[in-house]
């Protein structure tokens, strides 16, 4: 009777068992797939984090270029946000590809539209902007691929270490042209000279005409710019005792 006993304690052991087993079974597979799924999700998000990362440094690249000063100095006088973030994509494309005169033109392209090509603010813009180019050579060289976009108007540049006097005036001369106050928000009537750093800024209308009567001194070379939108005249005379008429024309580069 006892070895019955036993018998039967065993065999419900052995039955508790099997059932434990049985029950134990489908939470070792969840665990197995919560793992996995863990595993997948990590990789997931390692592989992003990877492609995120190479993304920043790819914008960081980017963003790292700059446009030289004066190009900057000279979008900044773009009133609307918008068109000068266009305008700064577009002339960034442009330097870039190593087409600085391209990169100046839109600029100059949409500052023109934005202030009806006025002759003042042409004036103005040469006063203030340029000398962020550096030199008078620099800064002929911006003034000529910015032209090109700002158009219907031309800018004569001259330097002033060797002159003694000058003069400007309209072909049948009259009363000379005279000095536009840095401070003034409109030229006045006869105001149309902008004096610069060691420079002389003569904006005029494209196809216009006009004198310059320069009386040199000892020094340096007087050095002269027309620019149009299609191209630059130079000049240069050593600086001496000498005296020169100029006739300025507006419509033509030679």
């Amino acid at each position: 009777m006892i070895w019955a006993k036993e018998a039967l304690k065993m065999n419900f052991v052995r039955i508790l068992v099997i059932l434990l087993t049985l029950l134990a079974a489908p939470c070792r597979v969840q665990a197995a797939r919560s793992a996995s799924l863990d595993a997948l999700i990590s990789e997931q998000a390692a592989a992003i984090e990877v492609k995120e990362d190479g993304g920043s440094e790819e914008k960081s690249a980017a963003d790292s270029f700059e446009l030289p000063p004066v190009y900057k100095a000279a979008l900044s006088f773009i009133i609307s946000p918008e068109t000068r973030r266009s305008t700064e994509a577009e002339a960034a494309a442009y330097f870039e590809n190593g087409r600085r005169d391209k990169a100046a033109s839109v600029i100059g392209r949409a500052l023109g539209v934005a202030n009806k090509y006025s002759l003042f603010y042409l004036g103005s813009f040469c006063r203030r902007v340029l000398p962020a180019a550096g030199g008078a050579e620099a800064q002929a060289e911006f003034l000529s691929g910015f032209l090109r976009g700002y158009s219907k108007a031309g800018v004569l540049i001259f330097t002033t270490e060797a002159v003694k006097e000058f003069a400007a005036y309209p072909m049948r001369r009259g009363a000379p042209w005279r000095e536009v106050p840095e401070v003034a928000a409109a030229a006045g009537k006869g105001e149309r000279i902008y004096r610069g750093r060691g420079l002389i800024f003569i904006p005029f209308a494209y196809g216009s005409k006009f004198k310059i009567d320069i009386i040199s001194q000892k020094g340096g070379d007087v050095k002269m710019w027309k620019i149009l939108p299609e191209g630059v005249n130079a000049k240069s005379w050593s600086g001496g005792n000498w005296e020169k008429e100029i006739t300025v024309r507006g419509d033509v580069k030679f």
